[in-house]
């Protein structure tokens, strides 16, 4: 195998993007991919496979020598490490390759094992125990292609067969979830006919749990506070069966936008997206919804699989911050729950700082003692297979 030069030019790109502007790697390959309608799989295949690797492994190849200021750097050791013919290029003949192939029984560091900033190690660790070291080796690990079907449109059998009989796409149902279907192949399903008519959406399978966890039913009112781009404000919508109301809520106008148009892709009618001004005063309508689902923004660890830029564009002052804005949200949007409703809180984390820590805080304020901790879910990406996630639900007494 070679690496040809135009699709190491846009490697090298893809990495600078990444880590120099903190643009997210899925969406900034997925843009160059559609530009260059001229690559073949094995060209997408290289594009993917290269940048994933160099940024789940980055500080494993500046041991090895690479350099944060020479992507070409980085590049030059993952041509190796593929054992594929070096190109001769002029940036690939200054690295120094001597500790190359790289011994891990050899580093004494975990962080360089796990492949993890040091700080980030240091956390995780202290707070995870022995956990942490397999966790950290599954969120290594690329991530499975989900989709969860639309009850709205469809069942999830029939998607199932549809994809089959018509288009050869294999899918293979998933336990404990029901409305998933993990793709058995490569397949570049996002011009396929019926993603576009709505039928399905891509959702980690983990992430998929939170939507049966909120114990919605048809004809609820529901307040997404950190809706985003509508994941789960989706699920929800087609487990209420398209009845009752949803406000999906977000400070990101971008976010909303590309919501509205899933909302209409996925023909979801029960669906209300709200600009939020973030400094808005505390919740002017108390009391109203059955359920307040707080999606919370968080470090994003649990979706190292398929965000593996995260662990490098976080810093710890970072992390402090996102505790005390989920603290926040938490605080401002208790207040819409009836009696007898239910607070749902929801990262993409495994670190118990943002999660059961979390929830402890909250229930010892003046506002959360109006609740009480029902259930909670902790998903690690190594028990699982999937997305790190963390999801506890709290009733607001009667």
């Amino acid at each position: 195998m070679k690496l040809y030069r135009n699709l190491a030019e846009v490697i090298v790109k893809i990495l600078a993007e990444v880590l120099e502007e903190n643009k997210r790697s899925s969406r900034v390959i997925e843009r160059e991919i559609t530009k260059n309608k001229q690559w073949g799989s094995r060209d997408r295949k290289t594009i993917r496979k290269a940048t994933y690797d160099i940024l789940r492994w980055k500080n494993q190849y500046e041991f090895l020598g690479a350099s944060p200021s020479n992507y070409w750097s980085y590049l030059n050791i993952w041509v190796e490490k593929q054992k594929w013919q070096l190109p001769d290029w002029e940036e690939f003949k200054a690295l120094d390759l001597r500790y190359f192939p790289l011994n891990l029984t050899d580093l004494e560091k975990n962080s360089l094992r796990n492949s993890i900033p040091l700080w980030l190690e240091e956390r995780g660790s202290q707070q995870l125990g022995h956990l942490w070291d397999k966790e950290c080796a599954a969120l290594n690990t690329p991530a499975s292609v989900i989709l969860r079907a639309n009850r709205i449109l469809i069942a999830p059998q029939k998607l199932q067969k549809l994809l089959q009989d018509v288009y050869r796409i294999e899918t293979k149902k998933l336990p404990y979830h029901s409305d998933a279907l993990a793709l058995n192949g490569p397949y570049n399903l996002m011009n396929n006919p019926l993603f576009k008519k709505g039928y399905f959406e891509f959702q980690d399978a983990n992430s998929q749990a939170i939507g049966p966890f909120c114990e919605v039913e048809p004809g609820m009112k529901i307040l997404d506070a950190c809706a985003g781009a509508g994941g789960k404000t989706l699920h929800l919508a087609a487990l209420m069966r398209n009845k009752g109301e949803i406000v999906a809520r977000d400070i990101h106008q971008g976010k909303l936008t590309e919501l509205k148009k899933r909302v209409k892709r996925a023909k979801a009618k029960n669906v209300n997206p709200i600009l939020l001004d973030e400094n808005e005063p505390q919740e002017n309508k108390p009391l109203w919804a059955d359920r307040v689902l707080i999606d919370a923004p968080c470090s994003g660890i649990g979706t190292l699989k398929r965000n593996p830029e995260l662990k490098w564009n976080l810093k710890a002052e970072q992390l402090e911050k996102l505790i005390q804005t989920q603290r926040e949200i938490l605080l401002k949007n208790s207040t819409a729950v009836r009696p007898g409703g239910k607070l749902i809180y929801v990262t993409c984390s495994v670190l118990p700082e943002e999660n059961r820590q979390q929830i402890d805080w909250f229930l010892d304020q003046s506002v959360g003692k109006a609740f009480t901790l029902e259930a909670e879910k902790v998903l690690f990406a190594h028990q699982t297979g999937f997305d790190g996630f963390y999801a506890a639900r709290l009733v607001r007494k009667l």
